[in-house]
């Protein structure tokens, strides 16, 4: 059972925490990594509107161009037929919806897989509250360089108005992305860098991984 540092909002150590080994210390599995980012990708992007017009779509005359033979020229029909400008589009694309099918398994395990990457690399960090009696940005900002942070993943329950503060105050710090634990994702965490995450977060992140 990993064991990690509670840090206050100013990276000062007020504790321990003993982490549930299913969720933060599971086996890490890139494949699983890789199907679970490419099925979040295929949701965001489900429905392609792209829409070309073939030959029989394009307005136009459907007359012949010249008779058939006694010209000397390449025989054609109407000037609608795709090697002609403004003519229609072959193979082009069509309105289609993409999917990326993925198990709730699979994406729970994979899930993990991202939890325990972080934690093994230690790029996790245990706030004990992340609160404001006042939104602020600046104290806000305060709390990703203080502990030091390019870029990270901010996970605390939005439940109380202190709460909604920090939240608030998050949206507009630079590289910094806030979720609830519900909304915790592998796409999210594989692209910043660290997470920061809340004891409260902790708490109903792994009643979330470890109820089945």
């Amino acid at each position: 059972m990993p064991s990690l540092p509670v840090y206050d909002i100013n990276k000062k150590k007020v504790g321990n925490i003993d982490l549930n080994d299913v969720v933060f210390a599971g086996e890490i599995r890139p494949h699983l990594l890789n199907d679970a980012v490419r099925a979040q990708i295929a949701r965001r992007y489900e429905f392609r509107t792209a829409n070309a017009f073939t030959r029989t779509e394009v307005h136009g005359t459907r007359k012949k161009m010249y008779k058939q033979k006694g010209t000397g020229q390449a025989r054609h029909g109407d000037a609608k037929a795709p090697i002609f400008v403004g003519g229609g589009k072959a193979h082009g694309p069509k309105p289609r919806q993409v999917r990326h099918k993925i198990n709730k398994k699979v994406m729970r395990a994979a899930l993990i897989s991202a939890l325990s990457l972080n934690q093994k690399e230690d790029r996790l960090f245990v706030v004990d509250k992340l609160l404001l009696e006042k939104a602020s940005t600046k104290v806000a900002a305060g709390l990703v360089k203080s502990f030091g942070l390019d870029s990270a993943l901010i996970v605390n329950t939005n439940e109380d108005k202190a709460e909604i503060n920090f939240s608030r105050s998050m949206k507009n710090v630079g590289k910094v992305k806030f979720l609830k634990p519900e909304g915790v994702n592998v796409f999210d965490l594989l692209k910043y860098k660290n997470l920061v995450i809340s004891q409260k977060a902790v708490q109903k992140l792994t009643e979330r991984l470890t109820h089945v």
